[in-house]
């Protein structure tokens, strides 16, 4: 914000006058004053004086966690034990306030009380005493070592560090409590820097309590390890110092050049692992492979190998970060068993092809519609296209159409569901006659596929029909809804009965069901009329006809609706008749019109129509009768895992198979339901490591911290996800941290 301020009257008595509050702006850095005018003076700007109220109870910086203003927060707090007012490094807390008992510095090393050659020697050296007796020393004294002052020179040896002796020989002149008196005057007055009482009281207090080497150390301080330094000052208490930088073995296959290191492990370096699946390469039998570890792909796999997260094993298209639930087995994705036809009914696969949807610019284009047979549509041209229909088909199904291509260079494109096209080129350019090729493609959306065909690049393109597997009569088969998948044994056959015709001779052997006894040749504008009594709706009939040309097309009356049957076989032969079925579209009798509208003629052999028989009870409303019903709770026709136990009455359906579980057992890792929905894992084993001093077999599901203050007793245990079994040998107390390394894994440990 800002504020102008008028020109002062330059009187005497003037007081100034009161500002803006800028108690609203919160905490303010900077304040910012510019001069606008100097009221025509040339050379004269002037400021007297300002002032600023301050809240002085107000913080204007961070309160640190102890409530002090831009405060450094907590401060950090030795323990001194002894009272010497000296604080122990090794032993802090982190508070606001000083802790009875705590120091503000760490320059005690041994908090104890006791003090060791470091102390003294310092002291010492300190004063002046190293001047004469160093390294060689006055009568052979050195005070520069530990093992110098031990040797106590020519004149004491080893008795100076015992009684008084020292002090003495350092404020006595003349002593003679060794060989041979010491001369005049005192020690202590023949340095410069003479030691003051205090510091003679704690070389007295040093020899008193041991003249020991380190104060941690004191005379029969434990050394487990045997190598002259005690637990409590030793590095590395488990293991002889001399050994650090030696060769070892630490049981891992999977290191080299193993040594023990300055922080008293026996380790080495790491064998590549190539692959990044846990198994070291000399250890992996295909090294380059993350989908195994022991040369062959699949379950199980040696118990240090893990999936890589970007593995896709199974080449499904789903990766292990994708959630695929089996990376080896390409039938089960991220949601369980797949539906795809090579999964779902592996081995009772059928194929079909797909119904003209519309199409523009070209002829025949019902020779598109069903499965190849050797029979091509008209020229797809520039700006002409065929849109096809299928039904229901799982993502990533694949279909493949017959293609002939008019140009060597020409290409096809297919677009799916108007929402993305692929794109071919003629694969061979040697063929350029129409001659029939195969281009295959997967859908990348799960659902009802529409397909648009166009020519793509140059020239044109004609098609031959497409092909897709699919289970039978399921959502995928375009015949799902009919009589011979609804009602595959409970139906009943019937025929039509001739009403009618004009043109046609013979027209009566139309009627019934198909033997082998024809019609007259029924051409343009001739005419045959058939009835069916009334039946359930949706029920098929099927036309035995005889074709006489390719491009022959039976029109279909039945009611308000028209159908057209063409020759989609292409079949001209006399002696060999056509199924060609529909369905109905009402329960009322039926009444059928059959002319010639194509090409050619045809003749009829009979009719044959099915459909459902009805059900005495059909508690679930599955199409299925309660007496052959195999599931009567539930829809026979739902079975996701196409084992022939419908999913109702299925305690071990699709969505569970192949899905996390937990089979608690500890020794198992990868637990999944199988097939037969029993939860199962691989078996995981641990070799023997043998850990702590005392303890020989620990068992556990992994490696596992304990942290915190706690007891571990003979025979004790302590509670960490799994009970941890201590053995009776092994005993210790208050410890803060305790790894227990892997034992073995077995079932009921």
């Amino acid at each position: 914000n800002a504020y102008t301020w008028p020109k002062a009257p330059e009187t005497s008595d003037y007081e100034g006058f009161e500002g803006p509050s800028l108690a609203s702006f919160g905490f303010i850095k900077k304040v910012l004053f510019t001069f606008t005018t100097n009221y025509n003076n040339s050379s004269c700007y002037s400021l007297s004086e300002m002032r600023f109220d301050i809240d002085s109870t107000a913080c204007y910086g961070q309160v640190d966690i102890c409530g002090v203003c831009d405060g450094p927060g907590y401060n950090t707090y030795y323990q001194d034990t002894d009272g010497d007012w000296l604080g122990n490094p090794d032993v802090w807390q982190q508070a606001c306030s000083q802790p009875l008992g705590y120091v503000t510095n760490n320059d005690d090393p041994c908090d104890t009380g006791l003090v060791g050659w470091s102390e003294i020697g310092l002291l010492l050296d300190d004063n002046g005493c190293t001047g004469c007796h160093g390294s060689p020393g006055a009568s052979g004294l050195d005070l520069t070592s530990y093992d110098g002052i031990t040797s106590g020179g020519n004149k004491c040896g080893p008795q100076i560090l015992t009684g008084t002796t020292l002090v003495d020989i350092i404020t006595i002149a003349n002593y003679d409590g060794c060989n041979a008196p010491i001369g005049f005057p005192p020690m202590n007055d023949r340095v410069g820097g003479a030691l003051d009482a205090t510091e003679i009281a704690l070389i007295q207090q040093w020899v008193d309590d041991g003249a020991l080497l380190d104060c941690k150390c004191p005379n029969g301080a434990p050394d487990s390890d045997n190598d002259g330094v005690c637990d409590n000052a030793d590095y590395c208490p488990g293991l002889d110092n001399n050994l650090i930088g030696t060769p070892c073995d630490d049981g891992d296959i999977c290191t080299t050049g193993d040594i023990y290191t300055p922080d008293c492990e026996c380790k080495g370096q790491l064998i590549p692992d190539s692959d990044f699946d846990g198994v070291c390469d000399i250890m992996d039998a295909a090294p380059t492979n993350p989908c195994t570890a022991d040369g062959t792909i699949g379950l199980p796999e040696p118990v240090e190998w893990f999936a890589n997260s970007s593995n896709d094993c199974d080449a499904d298209g789903i990766s292990v970060t994708d959630g695929d639930l089996n990376d080896y087995d390409a039938c089960i994705d991220d949601t369980g068993a797949s539906l795809l036809p090579s999964c779902y009914c592996a081995g009772s696969e059928i194929y079909q092809g797909g119904d003209v949807l519309t199409s523009h610019g070209m002829s025949n284009d019902f020779y598109a519609e069903g499965l190849p047979d050797g029979i091509m549509t008209g020229g797809i041209w520039w700006l002409d296209y065929l849109d096809l229909q299928y039904p229901y088909m799982e993502i990533g199904t694949e279909i493949c159409f017959t293609v002939g291509f008019s140009d060597p260079i020409g290409g096809v494109q297919f677009e799916l569901n108007d929402l993305g096209k692929y794109k071919f080129n003629n694969p061979d350019s040697t063929l350029h006659e129409y001659e029939p090729q195969t281009i295959c493609f997967p859908t990348f959306t799960s659902g009802p596929q529409k397909i648009r065909i166009e020519r793509y690049i140059t020239g044109g393109v004609k098609v031959d029909g497409g092909t897709y597997a699919l289970c039978p009569c399921t959502e995928s088969d375009r015949y799902e809804t009919f009589t011979s998948c609804e009602c595959p044994t409970d139906r009943i056959e019937d025929y039509g009965s001739y009403i009618s015709s004009f043109g046609i001779s013979n027209p009566e052997r139309a009627a019934g069901v198909p033997n082998g006894e024809l019609t007259g040749y029924i051409g343009s504008g001739d005419s045959l009329i058939l009835s069916y009594p009334a039946m359930p709706e949706n029920y098929e009939i099927c036309l035995s006809a005889y074709y006489t040309n390719v491009n022959g097309i039976i029109s279909v009356d039945m009611g308000s609706e028209n159908i057209l049957l063409h020759n989609r076989s292409g079949n001209i032969d006399q002696t060999m008749p056509q199924q060609v079925c529909f369905k109905t579209n009402t329960t009322d009798a039926q009444t059928i019109v059959l002319k010639d509208v194509g090409s050619g003629t045809f003749r009829m052999d009979g009719t044959l129509c099915t459909f459902c028989e009805a059900c005495p009870s059909d508690a679930d409303a599955d199409g299925v009768c309660d007496d052959e019903d195999i599931c009567p709770s539930g829809d026979d026709n739902l079975d996701v895992d196409a084992d022939g136990t419908p999913d109702a009455c299925d305690p071990c359906n699709g969505n569970l198979v192949w899905t996390p579980c937990d089979d608690n057992n500890i020794c198992t890792i990868n637990d999944v339901y199988d097939q037969n929905c029993q939860c199962q894992g691989t078996l995981l084993y641990h070799a023997t490591i043998d850990g702590l001093a005392g303890m020989s077999v620990l068992y556990a599901k992994d490696s596992i911290t304990l942290a915190g203050n706690f007891d571990i007793l003979s025979d004790g245990f302590y509670q960490a996800e799994k009970s941890v079994s201590i053995l009776p040998d092994f005993e210790t107390k208050e410890l803060s941290i305790l790894e227990i390394q892997i034992g073995n894994c077995e079932n009921g440990n």
